[in-house]
Parts: structure tokens; sequence; C-alpha cells
């Protein structure tokens, strides 16, 4: 069957690398141009359609001179970047000769063989730059194949279409001659010495060393066993179960009163599912709409997770998290003690966590603990784009921190240990924890803010740039809504003066329209790139109807102000402020779901403008550090 031009079209789209997208031939106007002449070539006599096609000639073969040019400067500039990193690495980059060996091993500079005697964390990065580098051949080497299959299929249309040989002639005279054919072997020989290296680095394992330098299919969409889908589908199905299960015994069940603080429990965990439910979401749009999300996050990009195992591992929960809160609902069915069920839940999450084994997504889970312990020691070491997403999760997170510490007081101070069977006392009162509990909450709310806060302060020590005070400035309106609305509860509870109930309610009702004008304005302008120039929206967009723009705008004022409300109320200790606070808290975990949406598409047109397509390695700072 052969393949028409739009499917070559559609070929070429799926091919691409998004980051290079501009620096691509813009064959779709060269196609455009023809099919134009095309149409009106059929109203033409045979003088005018003569006269239409030499100028049709020379139009096109300018055009096709200048996207061979644009090609050929970028090939250029990638291809000298290549040459200076290898240098970097100790090896001898390509001279235009064929690759000597010797005893099967490519010529490299004498330096290259004291990298084998790195420290083992600055050899591991050593092998992540040449994997990186690598890549990066790979991926310049499928940018010279695709432009001139892109040039031949073009030109040859044109031969087609006026039955000349103008488009072979082009071909013969200009594009065989370009550099873009001239140094198609290069990369290959690059590569080779790269592989070579590798291998050297790995000690001789070849097995190693090309898994290390595997390079991940493009334009074919990611593949995932039928397990991994049938189990995703189990897992629904058992939660949806359960939850009706769970929703037929509370409309049934007369009194609940005494069984709430230990549902209450697991609100925290809940919201921790459905973030992960969310974020698997989230990355099946970034790939639907071509965001490169394991660039941005520097993930590995031959091995990470997909939206399927974050599906699968949110389902797994959800039946977990469903299956204990039937358990707390129906005590006598088992024989452990009714108030365990939440604390053996949660140990279950902290072990799945901490596992020490190659199980439940290892790699995964020890980058997510390393991404943590950056973001806790923000202050003292420079942080990337991945410490600082992950840090504004925790503050969409924060009912959740608030939730493990009522579950810590709750084990600690208010079950009745010494009678844990169903008939007993579920809990008592301790008003030592709850006047204890006032301060500490304050002070986790303004946690995971003044985590953003030190890495904006981080940030302009390092750059000096005063834009990152600015942000800095936006977490601290934080601490003063949290302030504000702790004297409020404070005065409140204690029944005092109602001029001071109100003088403190006033003030955080002001700290609140600030922080949440000021917030929502970062949003829209600085993490998402609107409300820039004349219009809401900017020039380039990822997402393909501006409608999901404008909603997203009115979603994130909206559930701002849910957010802001949400501060007071969780301080508030009363049934009624503690419903509404568990309905509120899921709308800032979902307000923080469609922000990653709009604030990766935001990174990614930064990497699209740098043509970065890779993750970078500064090894000449690494031997710098290695020396010292």
């Amino acid at each position: 069957m052969p393949v028409t031009h739009m499917n070559f079209l559609e070929h070429f789209n799926a091919l691409m690398i998004p980051e290079w997208k501009k620096q691509y031939v813009s064959y779709e106007d060269l196609n455009d141009m023809l099919s134009k002449e095309d149409k009106q070539d059929i109203l033409h006599d045979n003088y005018s359609y003569q006269n239409q096609s030499n100028l049709v000639c020379k139009e096109f073969f300018a055009t096709c001179d200048k996207e061979l040019m644009k090609v050929n400067l970028f090939c250029s500039e990638k291809l000298s970047e290549a040459c200076e990193k290898m240098a970097s690495f100790g090896i001898i980059a390509h001279d235009g000769s064929v690759p000597g060996l010797v005893g099967g091993y490519v010529i490299v500079h004498s330096e290259a063989q004291r990298h084998m005697n790195r420290k083992k964390t600055e050899l591991r990065k050593l092998k992540m730059a040449v994997g990186e580098l690598y890549l990066s051949l790979a991926f310049l080497q499928s940018y010279q194949e695709l432009n001139y299959k892109c040039f031949c299929k073009i030109t040859k249309k044109y031969d087609a279409m006026f039955a000349s040989q103008h488009g072979s002639q082009w071909r013969d005279e200009r594009l065989d001659t370009s550099f873009l054919y001239t140094v198609k072997s290069h990369c290959e020989q690059m590569m080779f010495r790269l592989e070579t290296f590798m291998l050297q680095l790995e000690g001789g394992n070849q097995q190693k060393a090309m898994r290390r330098l595997e390079v991940p299919q493009r334009g074919i969409e990611q593949t995932v066993g039928q397990w991994i889908t049938f189990r995703i589908g189990v897992s629904c199905g058992l939660t949806v179960a359960l939850l009706a299960f769970i929703a037929i015994k509370v409309l049934n069940e007369p009194d609940l009163d005494h069984l709430k603080p230990l549902i209450q429990l697991y609100r925290g965990s809940f919201l921790l599912i459905e973030f992960l439910l969310l974020m698997g979401l989230n990355i099946y749009c970034w790939r639907k709409s071509g965001i490169n999300h394991v660039l941005i996050f520097e993930l590995g990009p031959r091995h990470h997770l997909s939206h399927h195992h974050i599906f699968e591992v949110a389902g797994h929960l959800a039946v977990c998290w469903c299956a204990s809160v039937l358990a707390c609902l129906h005590p006598f069915l088992l024989s452990i003690p009714q108030q365990l069920h939440p604390l053996f839940f949660h140990v279950l999450l902290l072990l799945l966590l901490l596992n020490p084994t190659a199980a439940c997504h290892a790699q995964s889970r020890r980058w997510l603990l390393a991404v943590m312990c950056k973001v806790l020691t923000a202050p003292f070491q420079p942080t990337g784009f991945a410490e600082c997403w992950l840090a504004d999760q925790l503050n969409s997170l924060s009912p959740l921190i608030l939730s493990l510490w009522d579950l810590l007081g709750f084990y600690i101070s208010k079950i009745n240990w010494v009678d844990l069977q169903p008939g007993g006392s579920l809990y008592r009162e301790s008003m030592d924890w709850e006047r204890h509990s006032k301060v500490a909450t304050c002070l986790l709310q303004c946690f995971p803010p003044w985590l953003r806060f030190a890495q904006c302060v981080r940030h302009f020590w390092s750059s000096g740039h005063s834009i990152h005070l600015l942000n800095a400035g936006k977490y601290s309106t934080v601490f003063l809504m949290v302030t504000f609305a702790g004297l409020y509860n404070t005065a409140r509870e204690s029944a005092g003066l109602a001029t001071e109930v109100s003088v403190y309610l006033y003030l955080w009702a002001m700290a609140t329209c600030i922080s949440v004008v000021v917030t929502v304005s970062w949003d829209l302008r600085m993490d998402w790139g609107l409300l820039r120039g004349n219009g809401l929206l900017k020039e380039q967009l990822v997402y393909s109807r501006e409608v999901y723009y404008y909603a997203a705008m009115l979603a994130d004022v909206l559930l701002r102000l849910s957010w802001a409300i949400n501060i007071l109320l969780a301080q508030m200790k009363d049934s009624d402020a503690a419903s509404v606070s568990s309905l509120l808290a899921p709308l800032e975990v979902l307000r923080r779901s469609i922000w990653n949406l709009f604030r990766l598409e935001n990174e990614h047109l930064r990497n699209c403008e740098q043509c970065r397509a890779v993750r970078d390695f500064d090894f000449l700072v690494m031997q710098e550090n290695s020396e010292q």
C-alpha cells in the first residue's frame, strides 16, 4: 500500500523531536504550497500554466534552499556540541576518518582512563552523562534522516505534479552535497565511540553497557503488558464494590457519631490516592499533547513509570483503603481491635515507601525519596524543577500532613489502650494534646509554604535574580493567613471580646484577599505563561482548544478561594468545620492537578525555545569538583 502525503505528514509529526520542532523542515508549508498551485492550475490555459509553473518553481525551490540552510545550521551546531562534550570525556571526537580500532577498542584520550578510578557517585554521573550524549546523537541521527526524507518526498511530489526534473536536479546538486547528507555517518561513528567508552566503564559487560545506551522508541505509544491493564480493571471493580458496601453501611447505621474521629483518620490517605489518580491522568494528558515530562522532571528516559503504573498503584491503594474502612465499620467480623485499622493501613503505606527490596517500583521510590530529601534541605543546596514542583504539591497536600499529625495524636494520647475491644471506649479526650495541637496545626500549615519560601531564597542567592524574591513574598502571604486564622480561632474558643474576634477575622480576610490575588496572578502569568501581551492567552499553545485555558483560569480562581477558606476551617476542631474541611481538601488537590497540566506546558515551551531534548550534565564542573 503506497504511503500518501497525508500519511507521511502524520508519520513525520509522530517521529519529530518535540523540542526541536521549529528546526525541522516546514514540510506542511511546502506541501500546502504545491496543493494550492495544483488547485489553481485547473483554471489556467496552457500558456498561463507554463508561466505559473515557472513562478512556482522559483518560489518553491527558494523556500527549499532556505529550509535546507536552516537544517544544515542546526545540525552543525548540535554536532559541534556533541564533539565538545566528547572531548570533555577524554574521547577523541570525530576527525572525518573511519574510527580506528586497537585491539577491539576505539582510541580514547589518556585522560579517559582515570575516569575508571573515580568514586562510585562520580562514576555513576559520568555514565549518565555518556548515556544522555548517546541519546542526543541518536536524536540527531533521526533528525538527519527524517529531514532528508522530507526533502526527497516533497521534491518528488513537485516532479510528479509539473512533469519536470527540477526536483531530481535539486536533490543531486543541493541536497546530496549539503552538510545534512555529507555528515550522515558522523553520528554513527561518534555513537560507536561512546558505546566502546561505556563498555570500558562497565568493565567489559556488554549487556549492561548496551542497556545504559538503549534508545527509547519514538512515535509509538508506550506499550504495557495485558496483565497490568487487567490488574487496573480488577482494582477498579473491587474499589467500586467496596465503596458500595461502605455507603450501605453508613446509610443504614443510625448513629455514627462515635466513629467519626476514627473515620476522619482516613482523610489524608484518601487525598493521597486522589492525588495519584490525578497524577496518572496528568501523565496521560502530557503524553497525548507531546509534553516531555520525562525530560522536565529529569527522569531516566529509558526507565520511568507510565500512567498505567500510576493508575495501578492508585487502584491497589484504593482497594486497601476501602477494605480498611470497611473493617473499621464492621469490627465484629475480624478479631483485630477496631481502633487499630487506621494504624495498620498507614503502616502499610510507610512500608511500601521504604521497602528496601527491588519490588514495587524501587527505582521510582528511590527517586522520590531523593527529591524529598532535597526539598527538606532546600536552604543548604541548589534545587531544580523537580524539587520545586514536589514542594508545590506538598502545599496542596497540607491536609494530608495535618491528618498524619492527628493520627499521631490519636494513638499517643486519645486511644484507650486498656480496653481495645469493640464494647469498650474507642478513645478518650486529652486536653493537653488539644492545647498543643493548636500550635502544631499552625506550624504544620506553614511548613509546606516555608519549604518553597526557602527554595526561592536559595534561588535568589545562587542567581541574584529578584524575581525569586517576589516569589518568596508570594509564599510569605500564607504565613499571614495561617497566623490570623489561628488568632481568630483562639479568640473565638476562649470566649474573648467580640471586638477582638472581629478584628482577627477582618485581618484574616484581608490577608486572604491579598494572598489569593497574588497567588492567582502568579499562577496565570508566571507559572502558566498567560496574561502576557494583548490577549489573555500566549502565542503558542500546546493543548488543542482555547476553551481549556479559559476554563482552567476560572477554576484556578474559584478553587483558590476554597483553599483559603480551608486554611481557616482546618484549625477549627468542631465537627461541622471538620466535615466542610474534608470536602474542600479534595478540591485543592484537583486544583493542583489542573495547575500541573499548564505548569509543565510552560516548562515544555521553554525547553523548545532552547532546543533542549536531553538532560544537561555539566561535566567540566564535575571534573573540577572531583579534582578538588
